[in-house]
């Protein structure tokens, strides 16, 4: 006789709350179980061509404004060097992006292998497996589940990895840069009362 659960569909639906931080934490340590895993290294080094990829963006971006200097004096040899170097660096950031998304599949693959594997013991360990084929009927195909839940989930965490390492240091700078705009603002706007300020000091 199988165990009355509640029907599919007839849960709460997922939020983000203490509950699933709590499981995304449990999956963590499946995911990196020593800061010496595979999975470990691979990450850090993502964060590295991470880095590297978007210094290698914000060298890119300021070449458009040495050109004006190089071409407004007429500097043909500054010209030839700094088309060099634009080709250089274009080539090395389509080079990062490249190691970038395939450090990315790696740790999709280790991922889902090892999540896969955590699992499938879990699911043979005493009578689980007969337990949720059997005698519940709130879980449809658990079989299933463990293979294309887990494939799903390692492939959107490994698309996302890149994006979520750099969100934090991109948000960094860019409120240490805003910081500096700011103060050289109020630097100009008071610009007179601290001639004046200062002109009286010397008095």
């Amino acid at each position: 006789m199988a165990v009355p659960g509640p029907a599919p569909g007839a849960g709460a639906r997922p939020r983000l709350d203490l509950q699933f931080l709590q499981r995304f934490l449990q999956i963590l340590k499946v995911l990196f179980p020593s800061w010496s895993s595979q999975n470990a290294l691979m990450f850090l080094t993502l964060l590295c061509l991470t880095l590297l990829e978007q210094f290698v963006i914000y060298r890119v971006g300021l070449i458009p404004s040495q050109y004006y200097g190089v071409l407004g004096n007429k500097d043909l040899e500054g010209f030839k060097t700094l088309t060099f170097l634009a080709v250089m660096l274009i080539v090395l950031n389509s080079t990062l992006k490249s190691f970038d998304q395939f450090t990315c599949n790696l740790l999709y693959v280790s991922w889902r292998k090892d999540l896969t594997e955590h699992l499938h013991r879990l699911y043979f360990r005493g009578r689980v497996y007969y337990t949720l084929n059997v005698l519940r009927d709130d879980i449809d195909n658990p079989d299933q589940r463990i293979s294309q839940d887990v494939e799903r989930f390692c492939r959107q965490l490994s698309s996302m990895a890149s994006k979520l390492i750099i969100s934090p240091f991109t948000l960094v700078y860019y409120t240490y840069q805003c910081f500096q705009r700011f103060k050289h603002m109020q630097i100009r706007v008071n610009a007179e009362p601290a001639a004046f300020y200062s002109r009286h000091q010397h008095l």
